[in-house]
């Protein structure tokens, strides 16, 4: 089930400049989203309101194109074992230790980027931030994976989003 969560704060007292005159907006408002099933193979955008799970191809970049935001697939750099992996078409993922609260200030300082991350990594409750080629940042939440029982391979997340919270990359420009 997919339910939109109301409009909160994290508590950051960041702010992102606008400009070369250095004047500087608000933070954007986070949005979430629970119970997000993205089957292997599929990719969210984080613009979209809710994240509904693709598989539209975008042959601009990679195989799943720039808009992949949120990816569940094969590592492409071990397509021969096919090992599950989760990542952006940004190449920009962060796994965030136990020690570190996911929200905006904490995606914003953290820099061990990765291009994905196995899901062997990942337990119920990791959170993973997420910076877009479009700007949007999020911070996902790893729920799980489908049982062995069941007939299709998805994993299972929370989703908070913040549209715009930086700039676009060259790529999105």
């Amino acid at each position: 089930m997919l339910s939109r969560l109301g409009d909160s704060t994290d508590g950051s007292s960041s702010r992102t400049p606008v400009g070369a005159s250095g004047q500087h907006r608000p933070d954007p408002r986070p949005v979430s989203f629970k119970g997000i099933n993205i089957p292997r193979g599929y990719w969210v955008r984080f613009a979209d309101s809710p994240p509904k799970p693709t598989d539209e191809q975008n042959t601009s970049n990679a195989s799943f194109g720039k808009n992949a935001d949120f990816y569940y697939d094969d590592d492409p750099d071990y397509s021969e074992d096919q090992t599950p992996v989760v990542g952006t078409a940004g190449d920009k993922v962060v796994l965030l230790n136990n020690a570190e609260h996911g929200s905006l200030a904490t995606c914003r300082r953290v820099t061990r980027y990765a291009e994905n991350i196995h899901l062997s990594q990942l337990s119920k409750g990791s959170q993973i931030c997420v910076h877009t080629v479009s700007g949007h940042i999020g911070l996902v939440t790893y729920r799980g994976a489908a049982g062995r029982g069941s007939p299709s391979d998805y994993i299972t997340v929370d989703l908070t989003v913040w549209r715009n919270a930086e700039p676009a990359s060259d790529d999105e420009q």
